[in-house]
């Protein structure tokens, strides 16, 4: 697999692009609507382990609703530290995760959930165990990664990583997980690169705010 150097970010890309990702969400400029548009995000369940260069990734299965559309949950995968950011906090979270889905005319929709230093995380650990074990022994359920509060943020971007695609539509949670520091250790000490892309400008593009 080729290496995907993050300190080298300013030669990914050549051609100028305006609806790039990530992006730094300014919430308090953000009025929320009532969640009518996305549903279903439920019956997540991790079947295989990848250990890429720099990132973990996992095969999933799972399905949402969106704007009364159907997507597939394919893979998630994880960066550290988190590529979206929130106005108003210091510094990036530890660790996003991306849920990456497709519609049956292969349209990319991505769900971010971010995680902050806190109490353990079940669900995580046992990504963790599957990692140390290097596979997956029996379906990991990742239902209980998806925020079920707050508010979720919706807009247009891209991939977050070469060929850096646009037309991806992204739902981003604002309500973070949490992990202990002995849960960031362990993934630190096999992905010990960063792997999070720096923050794009927003070129006047819509962000769309939701309570959950």
């Amino acid at each position: 697999m080729r290496k995907l150097k993050y300190t080298q970010q300013d030669q990914w890309e050549s051609e100028a692009r305006e609806t790039q990702s990530p992006i730094l969400i300014e919430t308090a400029k953000l009025k929320a609507k009532k969640n009518q548009i996305v549903d279903g995000l439920k019956n997540y369940t991790a079947t295989e382990l990848h250990k890429n260069y720099n990132s973990l990734s996992l095969t999933a299965n799972g399905k949402m609703e969106a704007d009364q559309r159907s997507f597939q949950l394919e893979e998630v995968h994880f960066h550290h530290p988190a590529e979206h950011c929130f106005k108003g906090e210091a510094t990036p979270r530890v660790l996003e995760a991306h849920f990456v889905h497709y519609g049956c005319l292969r349209q990319p929709l991505v769900v971010s959930v971010t995680f902050k230093l806190g109490a353990k995380n079940a669900t995580f650990e046992k990504i963790l165990t599957a990692m140390d074990d290097n596979k997956v022994e029996q379906f990991i359920l990742l239902d209980d990664l998806i925020p079920k509060r707050g508010y979720f943020y919706r807009y247009i971007g891209s991939l977050t990583t070469p060929p850096l695609t646009e037309g991806v539509e992204w739902v981003v949670f604002e309500q973070a997980q949490m992990i202990d520091i002995d849960q960031l250790n362990l993934y630190m000490a096999t992905f010990k690169e960063q792997n999070n892309r720096e923050l794009q400008k927003l070129n006047h593009r819509k962000i769309e705010k939701y309570e959950i």
